[in-house]
């Protein structure tokens, strides 16, 4: 079973911590700002330096600073806030994105609700929001895309920051850019977000960088295109041959992952997956262990050079580990590590983050409790400590876990555009 009261634990200990650290703190004798730095840097929890900038001014000062927050944010990663929903309702005639907070006893509940209060995820901006469609989530930036006619092999693309409430236009990729085998030999367009380096976190410019990924689709090839907020242009950077890989034909059947600065597509029931080294746009295949045939599966990173695969099983969940495609220091085989077990529920994997998976499990009798409903609960699963917490439930099915939303609360947020 769920290890939900020792998560719970844990959550209500390090609020109960932070609180007890910022009273402390505040009483003391006035510490340098560079002391008071030190000691916030050590603060692995977020949502403990939040509390402490709300319990004194001097406090909320340091932590407001650019320079601290960019160094905060360079050694720590961002919580997990929630899950974004972004599937078109029957009867809605323009795009929903509503986003599930984590709910008490989480730590970073509290976060979650200052976004619920601050963020805008209506997308007010869009002129004719039922052409749009979500694409993808990541650094706190939304992707969004459109294609404007049936003839149109290219999308028209906004990349946007609800939180800080900012978005930008990109610009098509030229067509003189896109081979004519694409052209004539077109199957599909997948547009993502490539995350920000260690560098660009760490970096004190005013305007992050970004990066947008491209993937065309024909008969015979993927052709992948990058933008560069920097440069504000496209570039033609990989090419891969699928004739050999039939399955790669069919962009709306691939599920995407990413992990140790790769991506990689899988299709149910297929024994190997594509894998897009992002330093070097170099693409590859790899085999998957023959257990995940037939079975819901997704890649997270474990950490020191480590690609976790998760396997759904029938009321377990397998754990398997490799080296990196990207390791320098030799490739090994994939390695059964661990099972976790699970509760009776019909389990699915929602869209993961920063190194976490998001587990979806639905009753398999809704109505078993006296006639009421019962939850449907989200739960994220991280490998480097083979933790399991619990994120929130709802009343309903219907909502589609499609990506986690993992962000900085604000102090200590940037804006991402």
């Amino acid at each position: 079973m769920f290890l939900q009261r020792r998560a719970a634990g844990r959550g209500m200990r390090s609020s109960m911590a932070g609180r007890i650290a910022a009273a402390a703190l505040a009483a003391q004798p006035a510490l340098p700002d560079d002391i008071l730095e030190d000691i916030f840097l050590l603060l692995d929890d977020a949502a403990d330096l939040v509390i402490a900038a709300a319990s004194c001014t001097s406090f909320r000062r340091i932590v407001s600073d650019r320079r601290f927050r960019r160094h905060y944010r360079s050694l720590h990663r961002p919580p997990v806030l929630g899950f974004l929903d972004c599937a078109r309702r029957r009867g809605k005639d323009r795009i929903s994105v509503h986003f599930y907070p984590v709910e008490p006893p989480h730590s970073s509940a509290p976060a979650a609700r200052a976004v619920v209060r601050d963020a805008d995820f209506t997308l007010p901006f869009l002129s004719d929001p039922s052409s749009w469609r979500v694409s993808d989530v990541r650094d706190g930036r939304i992707l969004l895309s459109r294609q404007t006619t049936v003839r149109d092999i290219l999308k028209e693309l906004i990349v946007c920051d609800p939180l800080h409430r900012r978005h930008i236009q990109i610009p098509l990729i030229p067509h003189d850019l896109i081979p004519y085998e694409a052209m004539r030999h077109f199957m599909g367009f997948e547009p993502f977000l490539d995350p920000a380096t260690e560098k660009e976190k760490e970096t004190e410019d005013e305007d992050l960088p970004f990066r947008v990924i491209c993937n065309v689709f024909s008969d015979n090839t993927i052709h992948t295109f990058v933008f560069s907020s920097g440069t504000g242009e496209w570039r033609l950077v990989a090419s891969f041959d699928i004739r050999t890989l039939v399955w790669l034909k069919y962009p709306m059947l691939l599920r995407r992952h990413y992990a140790c600065n790769c991506f990689y597509w899988t299709m149910y029931a297929r024994k190997v997956m594509l894998v897009l080294e992002t330093r070097e746009m170099k693409f590859s295949t790899v085999a998957l262990p023959p257990e995940s045939k037939y079975r819901e599966n997704a890649l997270v990173e474990v950490g020191e050079g480590k690609l976790g695969l998760l396997i759904l099983g029938e009321r377990m969940l397998f754990v398997y580990s490799r080296t990196s495609p990207n390791n320098r220091h030799g490739i090994e085989d994939w390695r059964y590590d661990n099972a976790i077990p699970l509760v009776d529920r019909r389990w699915s994997f929602g869209g993961g983050a920063e190194g976490y998976a998001l587990l979806e499990g639905v009753a398999r009798n809704p109505y078993q409790i006296l006639g009421k409903k019962t939850d449907t609960q989200y739960f994220t699963v991280e490998l480097k400590t083979l933790s399991v917490k619990r994120l929130c439930a709802t009343k309903s099915d219907t909502a589609s876990p499609d990506y986690l939303y993992a962000s900085f609360p604000l102090p200590l947020s940037l804006p991402s555009l």
